[in-house]
């Protein structure tokens, strides 16, 4: 199991991003957009899962964590 860092972090992207979501965070439904949302097992932190937002290259995956 991944470190929780959803305390402390905004953004991930990337690899690190791709490890987060497979080793800390659980699925659980899609927002209004479409987009995937993931829950922390250990904090009441929700994140957002975004492919290919403007700047980052096709297939990127960008975690960002949603406001309480």
């Amino acid at each position: 199991m991944e470190t929780c860092r959803c305390e402390l972090l905004n953004v991930l992207s990337g690899p690190m991003a791709q490890d987060y979501v497979h080793g800390h965070l659980e699925p659980t439904h899609p927002d209004g957009l479409g987009r995937r949302v993931h829950r922390c097992p250990t904090t009441p932190t929700e994140w957002v899962e975004d492919r290919d937002p403007d700047g980052y290259g096709d297939g990127v995956l960008v975690l960002r964590r949603l406001r309480r």
